[in-house]
């Protein structure tokens, strides 16, 4: 029986927002025990004293390959920075969606997926932008893909930028919030500079969708007179959901630190990473580098994971099996060793001259991650 026994760790049960010293043990790809000390042999046994110990982290937005041609290397981006389950974000269509699907199911990493309502997805990228015409939007192909594969298919993805909607303004969205509501799914928007102000986008959404990119200042912010407007609040209030999800420039201090102030935070999280970001300091980087970022932007630490596990966990329906650390549950759980070391964070890439940037004093260096029970990361010198 394959087993892992994590010792002296501090853990964190992401439901309840609670931390406490105990061992955890791990047999097959169950959680079997946690307790102030599990004296039974094992496989592995790991001292994690001083090391934070989450569920494995689940990037709620993500965009892999070959789903996307600028998509990420799975499992090289979301092992090494805790992630066991990773969201593609629309990278697919009604038309592509059963092409990729094999290699889907052949990985290790847990995948779910948004369905663009482009019938391609993002298969012209970088060339050029999706189709949002509402007209080409295959509402009948649409509805058969999420027939076919409930469970896997989370929701309807737009991404409402003006450069992509065009003369179209709201139309686009408008045709996805109606698929949506006929189908029964939610829809996620990409906000990064809407055609108009997010208050407008706002009021077309109905509960359960999704905002992402919540604090991103291209063009309309939810930002009013340097606060979170109000109607941001009465959104959230309806049960919008709003998602941070940084990339390479769909997240700014600017809106960030205002709105933590406040403790609008997210609700979900994932990093928006492409090989185009992938890596890219000092921005998303990786998943282990938006916990850090966040926490450093003054979210409390117990915060910030219960979004990136529970919250998302939640979202995808998946709560009963991911997303805490609980016995009877998947062994799905991510190591942390805190490190008091000076690190820039940034909201765009050095090679952009516009970035702006903030100094702390605080990482959380994953050090190992385990999926089903199976070591699939471990640093060297833990």
């Amino acid at each position: 029986m394959a087993s892992v026994l994590i010792k002296n760790g501090i853990i964190l049960d992401s439901e309840k927002g609670t931390i406490k010293k105990a061992d955890l043990l791990t047999e097959d790809d169950r959680i079997t025990e946690i307790a102030p000390e599990i004296k039974k042999e094992a496989v592995s046994v790991i001292n994690a004293d001083g090391c934070m110990v989450t569920a494995g982290l689940i990037d709620h937005h993500t965009h892999l390959y070959p789903l996307a041609k600028i998509g990420t290397a799975a499992e090289s981006a979301c092992f090494g920075a805790g992630v066991t389950t990773a969201v593609d974000a629309g990278s697919t269509g009604c038309d592509t969606y059963e092409t990729y699907r094999p290699w889907i199911q052949m990985e290790k990493l847990r995948i779910r997926a948004y369905l663009h309502v482009c019938s391609t997805g993002l298969s012209s990228l970088p060339a050029a932008m999706e189709d949002v015409r509402p007209e080409h939007m295959d509402e009948g192909k649409i509805r058969e893909m999420f027939a076919k594969y409930k469970g896997e298919l989370l929701g309807l993805k737009l991404r409402t930028s003006r450069n992509i909607v065009e003369e179209l303004g709201w139309k686009p969205l408008e045709r996805a919030v109606n698929i949506g509501e006929k189908i029964g799914v939610p829809l996620m928007v990409h906000i990064t500079n809407p055609p108009g102000p997010v208050g407008e986008l706002l009021e077309r959404l109905r509960p359960g969708d999704i905002v992402t990119h919540m604090y991103q200042n291209t063009g309309y912010s939810i930002l009013k007179d340097g606060h979170v407007s109000e109607e941001t609040w009465k959104a959230r209030e309806r049960g919008i959901l709003f998602e941070a999800a940084d990339a390479r420039a769909h997240f700014s201090f600017e809106v960030s630190e205002a709105a933590v102030k406040e403790k609008f935070y997210p609700d979900l999280l994932g990093t928006d990473i492409t090989k185009l970001s992938m890596h890219l300091r000092p921005t998303a980087f990786n998943m282990a580098m938006q916990i850090s970022k966040y926490a450093n932007l003054g979210i409390p630490f117990e915060q910030v994971i219960r979004t990136a596990t529970w919250n998302n966990a939640v979202n995808l329906g998946m709560e009963k099996e991911i997303g805490n650390l609980k016995v009877g549950m998947k062994a799905d759980l991510a190591v942390f060793r805190p490190q008091e070391t000076e690190n820039i964070f940034g909201d765009r890439s050095y090679s952009n001259p516009e970035r702006q940037e903030r100094t702390g004093t605080l990482i959380y260096e994953p050090v190992l991650t385990v999926k089903d029970g199976e070591m699939l990361y471990r640093n060297v010198l833990f």
